[in-house]
């Protein structure tokens, strides 16, 4: 179960991202070497994908050094004491689930943008409304990844089961678009701007945005989860964004 201390506020992206800067200075010499791994994995698969198409059904791997990423920075979010051999232990660990998730972002990615492109070229208002639903789609994949990681490999939910804590994500999602959709956007901008300085990307940029999606969400979660076993509304779904934080920058 989260602790009190840890689901007592819940903090605007501006206070997350400076305690991500800072969790990052000091952690560096752990996280670096993790976010070096995610990226050779990145192009090794690329790499073979190349050679054999066919191989791209390996792109799922992908998702082993994600997580491995964020149960480091997951683990320095709740304050335990994290080494670069707790990114390793995804690799063993959940594995069917981590993949599994991987895959399904990968699915639905790919699934979004085939039909954007698809209503797009149709040239008519059907099309338009099909390209427009499929834009939505891929926000939600990407608003939900953010949410879905450090929910999923949180030490304080380990013992949960892994269904429990997808479904928690979805509801996070579905009961704060506002906030969630701040943050997608503002991690949307980093990674694309590290994309173009490319070193920062396959040295330390997913890993800061790990951090960042850790000290966000994981406060958010708690507190959602007090507040459900406060008032339990089982007929009325949950809380809507205006009920709850706003999102806070």
């Amino acid at each position: 179960m989260a602790s009190k201390a840890e689901g007592s506020t819940v903090p605007g992206l501006g206070p997350a991202v400076r305690a991500a800067a800072t969790d990052l200075y000091y952690n560096s010499w752990r996280l670096v070497p993790a976010n070096v791994l995610w990226s050779g994995v990145v192009l090794l698969v690329a790499g073979l994908a190349l050679i054999a198409p066919p191989l791209l059904v390996l792109a799922p791997l992908v998702a082993l050094p994600v997580a491995g990423l964020f149960r480091m920075t997951t683990r320095i979010a709740r304050g335990e004491a994290v080494s670069f051999w707790d990114g390793i232990a995804a690799w063993r660990h959940e594995v069917l689930a981590t993949v599994g998730l991987g895959a399904s972002h990968l699915v639905a990615a790919v699934a979004f943008s085939s039909n954007v492109v698809t209503g797009l070229l149709a040239g008519t208002p059907a099309g338009w409304a099909f390209a427009t639903l499929a834009g939505w789609g891929l926000v939600g994949t990407w608003l939900y990844a953010w949410v879905a990681w450090p929910v999923l490999v949180d030490p304080a939910r380990a013992e949960r089961p892994v269904r429990e804590r997808l479904r928690l994500a979805a509801l996070l999602v579905l009961a704060y678009p506002v906030r969630f959709g701040v943050l997608g956007l503002t991690l949307a901008v980093l990674l694309f701007a590290s994309a173009i300085a490319i070193v920062a990307l396959v040295m330390v940029s997913l890993a800061f945005a790990a951090l960042v999606a850790a000290r966000f969400v994981l406060p958010a979660a708690d507190r959602f989860e007090a507040r459900l076993a406060r008032h339990p509304q089982p007929d009325a779904g949950p809380p809507r964004e205006s009920e709850g934080v706003a999102a806070r920058t």
